[in-house]
């Protein structure tokens, strides 16, 4: 199933509380500070991605809770060729061609389809609510960009 597929199973409010859980997990001094409604306009913009093709696809390899220092790590985008790892689904730069990969999750991982769309959620806004701001602030850590 593709990104955009799981995506359009799903309102917001049915992946909130798996959503708020990863907040609390990873970032336990922000979920009080989260404006809800805003989460809901940025799931709603990523369901309404149109598709573009991609030769990669996303690979879920352990639950992203516990996991630390970069979350990111464990869903990663790899080549459907050769299965090379290409990155961090988070740091990669189409959002557009991750809505079209296929989801991969590895047969060791026990997680509901609410978890998974919630995990994605976090990992394809991991540096920002837009594609946009998501490149500046990729650019910024990795790259020393303009602040």
């Amino acid at each position: 199933m593709t990104f955009k597929e799981l995506f359009s199973q799903f309102g917001f409010a049915e992946i909130r509380s798996a959503f708020l859980n990863l907040w609390k997990t990873n970032e336990p001094k922000l979920v009080e500070q989260l404006d809800l409604d805003k989460w809901e306009r940025i799931y709603q913009k990523v369901q309404a991605l149109e598709v573009k093709p991609s030769p990669y696809y996303i690979r879920l390899g352990w639950r992203w809770e516990t996991c630390s220092p970069m979350i990111d790590m464990n869903c990663s985008v790899y080549d459907k060729a050769d299965n090379h790892l290409n990155c961090p689904m988070a740091c990669y730069p189409s959002w557009s061609e991750i809505a079209g990969m296929e989801v991969v999750v590895e047969k060791d991982i026990v997680i509901t389809p609410q978890e998974l769309v919630a995990g994605l959620l976090w990992e394809i806004t991991y540096f920002g609510g837009t594609e946009e701001i998501a490149q500046k602030n990729m650019n910024r850590t990795f790259h020393g960009g303009i602040k």
